[in-house]
């Protein structure tokens, strides 16, 4: 029943029954009073009348109906008088407030009939005393009545409302999960509601307990996997970042011993690892694969790798295996292990294996696992990404030919302070070698010649030496090495050449040199080369440079140079060309690049070739790019076509150009189409200015360009850190990409490169289809050259 039915219930109930006994109780009783006074003046009256027609009858004495009144008054307490009339008249009472009861009946006197009336004075005292007095009775009972059943409803409150109340807030104290059943519905379905609420609060409770431990446990493999992924950036090469991630993930609670494993040819060479007291895995370690030995020492860290999938092992504490991946868990009590493969990017087969061990016995969590699966993933992404850096820095950097540090590498060397002298050596009439004997003779001539160079330098710690394009090397002198001993030296070299016969392939070839020396300056390659030419044209074998060689005629021109640039300005002759950029699957037009010209007075066109360096030294370069901003804007504008802009590192760091700039293009609403190139080949230094202005740019929609990539190379990590969107790859690398094959090793890498850092890749000085061909074959993704198309003013249709 529920609870409120069985209060209006009882509440009805009480009430009725209350009501109606005690309506019942009093009518009856008030009626059986009435009757029994009724019946006893009725029996009165019925006597009086037979005693009177008795008298009157028999003719008695008047005396006896006296006594007969009297009688019948006195035995009736209910009868205060009797008058009777003998003729049956009456008259009218006087006094209105007197209740009588009259009774008629007939008596015979002979024959005669005679009426007689009898009046009888009810005497009500008496009546309503007998009333009061059942009133009375009835009160008493009433109350009595009342207290049995208010005890009723108390014992039935307490049974059926207070003790179920009682019960229930022990439960709910206790937290009791037992249900019980009462009378009152509602009292068992809050019973069974707080036993299926405890209940399944306690699951609950327990299972957000757990839940709780687990997302605590994973903050904090999260923090660590945060840890390493700062590491994937801040490293320097593979094995720092190796030895930092086993490291760090170490020193989480939960896990032990960390190695990573890289697979060289047959072998797994361990790049990092944390310390194992036994010594059974240290870096450098090698694993041979094809070792039956090896393979059962360290079987889920290859199976991981063969399988290319994730491997564990669990209750490590109850394997008994003897081979040191179980030795390595025994030693250090740790209870699961995990092997995970390293991929350079999802799909591709594993290069390497990140193995970790754990404490739990029961092994890692799933979700744990997918983290740990995911951070092998950037790793392995990192490591393949660092490698490939590694491999491009190294072509960047070495000449393919010869093993010896590039052009690159001078360029590099040559902002160190240390610095004093620069040589350049070139063998003498290198081309006829190649037109006679062929190029494959001529590249293992230039080896050759380049490893006796290196011999003759191992004792001259002094001098370091480098390659340069073609047929010509360098040689660095230290600062502290005097200008007459590097003379000496150079004159010893050129001797020692010429002296020297070189065997290829059964062949005897003898070389001589040519060398521009330049004992100290600012511009030392520059002036070394300029030596070297100056010793061609005079046919001596070393010429040094001084400051007078040329220096007035480049003064002369450079006032000449200075006065054309400030006359095109003034006189609107700064315009820009254009020339196409095309998809190298396509051949369909992409984007167009905007080259400045300087038009002469006479209509002649000069290339920036000309004038943009000493439009440096003399401070209108970054008027000349403003000239270009406003004519391309207002060329482009509303084409939707793609445009690029190059740009200085002057311009760059120019704030006021950078304002005019970013005006120009919100004004004309442009920022997805234009395209900034930066020229590498200047060198740059201030990285972070860069960066911003990158960024700042970057928020009006452009993109951004490094130029000429490959010509200048000067900070590796940092041109990549700067968020470039395209690699134009320098001219000087691709006209010789069809017969020089350290031009194909490093335009392959420059490619494979980008494709993992996300970026575009376009190919300059695409001359004709050999360079084309071979271009297509490197998978660079875009071209510009004459083969397609010239610079010119219009755009083409």
């Amino acid at each position: 029943m529920k609870i409120h039915q069985l209060i209006i219930t009882s509440v009805f109930i009480f009430l009725s029954t209350v009501g109606v006994l005690s309506g019942l109780f009093y009518k009856y009783e008030r009626e059986a009073v009435l009757g029994y006074m009724t019946s006893g003046i009725e029996q009165s009256v019925f006597r009086l009348e037979e005693d009177t027609k008795g008298i009157l009858e028999g003719n008695k004495e008047a005396y006896r109906l006296q006594a007969v009144l009297d009688r019948a008054s006195a035995i009736d307490p209910a009868i205060r008088e009797i008058s009777i009339s003998l003729d049956g008249k009456n008259r009218e009472m006087t006094d209105q407030q007197v209740e009588y009861y009259e009774s008629e009946f007939r008596y015979f006197d002979g024959e005669a009939e005679h009426h007689v009336k009898v009046f009888i004075d009810v005497d009500y005292e008496y009546v309503y005393g007998q009333l009061e007095r059942l009133g009375l009775m009835f009160g008493i009972g009433l109350f009595f009545f009342m207290m049995l059943m208010a005890a009723f409803v108390f014992i039935a409150v307490k049974r059926l409302i207070l003790y179920p109340l009682k019960r229930i807030a022990v439960m709910v104290t206790n937290k009791d999960q037992q249900q019980d059943d009462y009378f009152i519905d509602e009292f068992s379905g809050l019973s069974e509601t707080i036993a299926q609420t405890f209940h399944t609060m306690g699951a609950q409770q327990k299972r957000l307990q757990e839940l709780l431990n687990e997302s605590r446990y994973l903050d904090r493999i999260l923090r660590t996997v945060a840890d390493v992924n700062g590491y994937l950036i801040s490293s320097q090469d593979v094995n720092e970042l190796s030895q930092k991630c086993c490291e760090r993930l170490s020193v989480h609670t939960q896990y032990g011993i960390c190695w990573i494993g890289i697979i060289e040819g047959d072998e797994m060479r361990v790049v990092g690892c944390t310390d194992e007291p036994s010594g059974s895995l240290y870096v450098g370690q090698t694993i041979h694969l094809n070792n039956s030995v090896e393979l059962f020492a360290y079987a889920p860290s290859i199976q991981a790798y063969k399988e290319d999938s994730v491997v564990t092992m669990n209750h490590l504490d109850e394997n008994e295996s003897l081979a040191v991946w179980s030795f390595i868990a025994h030693e250090e009590k740790d209870g699961s292990f995990i092997g995970l493969p390293l991929r350079a990017r999802k799909g591709e087969p594993p290069f390497g294996v990140l193995s970790l061990y754990g404490s739990m016995s029961e092994g890692f969590l799933p979700k744990e696992a997918q983290m740990l699966e995911e951070l092998a993933g950037d790793i392995g992404f990192a490591i393949h990404a660092y490698r490939q850096r590694e491999q491009l820095t190294h072509h960047l950097q070495v000449d393919a030919v010869t093993g010896l540090a590039n052009r690159m590498s001078l360029i590099d060397a040559l902002s160190d302070q240390s610095i004093r002298g620069l040589a350049i050596l070139n063998i003498d009439r290198f081309s006829d070698i190649n037109d006679v004997y062929g190029v494959s003779i001529g590249d293992e001539v230039l080896a050759g010649y380049g490893h006796w160079l290196a011999k003759k330098l191992e004792k001259a710690p002094k001098v370091r030496l480098y390659k340069l394009g073609s047929d010509e090397y360098a040689l660095l002198f230290d600062a502290s090495e005097e200008a007459e001993n590097s003379i000496a030296f150079l004159e010893y070299v050129i001797d020692k050449t010429a002296e020297e016969s070189f065997m290829i392939e059964g062949i005897e070839i003898i070389l001589t040199i040519s060398v521009g020396f330049d004992p100290s300056s600012d511009k030392v390659l520059e002036n070394a080369t300029r030596a070297l030419k100056q010793a061609k044209l005079e046919h001596k074998s070393l010429f040094i440079f001084t400051p007078a060689l040329g220096a007035q005629k480049e003064q002369e021109k450079n006032i000449e140079w200075y006065k054309e640039i400030k006359e095109a300005l003034q006189e609107d002759r700064i315009v820009p060309y254009f020339q196409p950029i095309v998809d190298n699957k396509t051949q369909k037009i992409v984007k167009y690049e905007a080259l400045i010209r300087l038009i002469k007075s006479d209509g002649t066109v000069i290339s920036p070739f000309y004038f943009l360096e000493i439009a440096q030294k003399i401070r209108l370069y970054s008027a000349l790019t403003r000239v270009m901003v406003d004519k391309v804007l207002e060329r482009f504008e509303g084409l939707e076509t793609t445009v690029s802009i190059n740009l200085s590192n002057e311009d760059i760091i120019n704030t006021e150009l950078a304002d005019y700039m970013e005006a120009q293009i919100v004004e004309k609403k442009m920022g997805q189409f234009i395209v900034f190139e930066i020229l590498e080949s200047e060198g740059i230094t201030n990285y972070t200015e860069v960066s911003t202005f990158i960024e700042r740019f970057r928020d009006l929609g452009c993109s951004f360009a490094i130029d000429d990539f490959g010509a200048g190379y000067s900070n590796f990590d940092h041109i990549l850190k700067l968020n470039i969107d395209t690699l134009k790859i320098d001219a000087s690398l691709i006209k010789n990409l069809p017969h020089d094959h350290n031009s194909q090793i490093i335009v392959r890498h420059i490619c494979e490169f980008a494709r993992e850092m996300g970026m575009k890749t376009v190919a300059e000085f695409v001359a004709n289809e050999a360079i084309y061909q071979k271009v297509l074959e490197l998978g660079i993704e875009a071209s510009q050259g004459y083969y397609f198309y010239e610079p010119s003013e219009t755009l083409q249709e």
